[in-house]
């Protein structure tokens, strides 16, 4: 593509993306109250914290998987990437002991998040060990059928895989990390907490800081720890590491307009139905998912930019070759 291709593109996507994000922060910014209450009607009832409704609940079971997914896979290209091509015996042999046990330890980590939401909607909070015994061994028989299929993978495309892996791995830690710091401070009460205190006078817009309050007093009023961590969304953030498929288009050229059109469009799909789901639980507001899962977009982005398009677009826009 040439430069002043590039260029126009880049800049026309970025211009439109800031519009219809600011559109949509302002609306949701005057409508959060609203939009909850719509989306909860019939799924969590008056007093309750935790809500019923069956698409809800999936997706919010299931609703962080995508970063571990898409970790574990990295792994499993570090393992066959060390395999292959270190030379040194021992050090090989170190490599590939450390990623096989980070492979396996993913998807063991995967399995208890996943049970543990489930277990939650029953009442149980934490893991039993007999259980979690059974995720450890099922996360580690998971991981060789992984390995094997990245194993299938040519010499070539294992090399680009390195780069995936990193800007995957990026922007799974700086979402992560950054997510979890920003919800501390700005303390907003989720929608369901105060659905079940019965007082919806707690509610504070997106941009007021907060802070956390007592955990003692978030027990008794909100009965639970979690109560005042709505903004902005860890799983909507989580979901968009799908958003990491887009990279195989910039590895791989070539693929067809309808295969490379549909690692933009399941990826949306999919962050979209977890955000939704998180509003129709209570758990987050219109404003929450929304910051989330831009937020969540935007590290992978800047990891494909950084690792995989090494700045190509930024070059452009600043008119460099």
């Amino acid at each position: 593509m040439l430069n002043s291709e590039l260029r126009k593109r880049t800049a026309f996507g970025m211009i439109v993306f800031c519009l219809i994000f600011a559109a949509l922060l302002v609306t949701a910014t005057f409508t959060d109250l609203q939009v909850s209450r719509i989306l909860t009607a019939g799924t969590l009832l008056p007093g309750k914290f935790l809500a019923d409704g069956t698409f809800g609940v999936v997706f919010e079971c299931l609703g962080c998987v995508a970063p571990f997914l898409v970790g574990s896979f990295c792994f499993a290209s570090l393992f066959i990437y060390s395999f292959r091509f270190v030379e040194n015996k021992k050090l090989k042999t170190l490599l590939c002991l450390i990623m096989f046990i980070a492979v396996c330890a993913v998807n063991i980590a995967v399995l208890i998040d996943v049970l543990g939401f489930n277990l939650r909607h029953y009442g149980v909070e934490g893991t039993p060990g007999f259980m979690k015994a059974e995720l450890t061994v099922a996360g580690i028989f998971f991981a060789f059928p992984e390995i094997l299929a990245v194993n299938n993978f040519s010499d070539d495309s294992v090399k680009k895989m390195l780069r995936f892996t990193y800007a995957a791995l990026f922007a799974i830690a700086v979402s992560t990390i950054t997510i979890e710091l920003v919800k501390r401070p700005f303390g907003r009460p989720r929608y369901r907490a105060m659905n079940y205190a019965g007082d919806f006078s707690y509610f504070t817009r997106w941009y007021v800081i907060n802070g956390q309050p007592d955990k003692e007093w978030m027990v008794e009023t909100f009965s639970s720890t979690d109560a005042c961590k709505s903004f902005p969304s860890g799983h909507t953030s989580s979901a968009a590491m799908a958003f990491c498929l887009v990279m195989f288009k910039d590895l791989f050229p070539g693929m067809s307009r309808k295969k490379a059109a549909a690692l933009w469009i399941i990826p949306f799909i999919w962050t979209a139905t977890v955000a939704i789901s998180r509003i129709m639980v209570g758990a987050h507001f219109f404003s929450d998912v929304l910051v989330g899962g831009t937020f969540g977009f935007l590290t992978v982005m800047a990891g494909r930019e950084i690792f995989i398009c090494r700045g190509a677009h930024f070059k452009a826009l600043l008119g460099k070759e």
